[in-house]
Formats: C-alpha cells, sequence, structure tokens
C-alpha cells in the first residue's frame, strides 16, 4: 500500500521553546505551561509538554522564532501520550500570522537546498 500524503502544508522539524495558555469557552485562562515544538507547518504545529490536552481545546501559543516571541491562536486536533509522561499534542492555527508563514517558508527552501529537491 503505498502512502499519500493527507496534509495540506509541508511539516518541518524544529526544537523551539512554546509558551501556552489553555482557554474555556468564555475565554478565561485554566491553565497555563512550557513545552517545545516538535514540528510546523503554515497550518499548524506539534508538541510536546508535560500536560495532557482536550480535543479542541484553545491555546494562546508563544513560540520563540528567531530571538523573537510569536503569539498566535490554536485549536487542539489530537493529544497523544509520549515516552517519560510527556504529550505530543497537534495543534491547527486558528490565525494567520505572517511571521510564522515566512519562518516555515525560509525552513523549507533551506531544507529543499539541502536535500536537492530545488
Amino acid at each position: 500500500m503505498r502512502f499519500v500524503e493527507k496534509r495540506k502544508h509541508p511539516r518541518v522539524d524544529i526544537n523551539n521553546l512554546v509558551s501556552y495558555r489553555c482557554m474555556d469557552d468564555s475565554g478565561n485562562q485554566t491553565r497555563e505551561g512550557r513545552g517545545k515544538s516538535v514540528n510546523i507547518s503554515q497550518g499548524g504545529i506539534l508538541i510536546e509538554t508535560h500536560d495532557p490536552f482536550e480535543w479542541q481545546d484553545i491555546l494562546l501559543l508563544s513560540i520563540d522564532i528567531e530571538d523573537e516571541s510569536v503569539s498566535t491562536k490554536g485549536k487542539v486536533i489530537y493529544c497523544n501520550a509520549a515516552n517519560f509522561g510527556k504529550f505530543r499534542t497537534g495543534i491547527q492555527f486558528l490565525e494567520t500570522n505572517e511571521k510564522i508563514i515566512s519562518f516555515v517558508e525560509g525552513l523549507l527552501k533551506t531544507y529543499s537546498k539541502l536535500l536537492g529537491i530545488v
């Protein structure tokens, strides 16, 4: 059976710090914490934390990108247990952030050149 990519945007592996604030339906903060990014695309991010999340949780994220904290809002698509009591959570961006798009495009260009795909 042949693998078929279902994602709209290609993902790039990264290892950046991420801070998050989880919000309830009324917009009140229910908890906050930190983690690290695993990969990112123009449409979302995979983060690793010590906290599990529920499907559809809304998170306000601050991602350390190029020595700058970039903020965006996202929705939890899935959360799976990982190694050593950590959780990997896939988050779909709910806002368009030009800094994130530019960062991902730059990484994709760099990886493409390194792999000789250009």
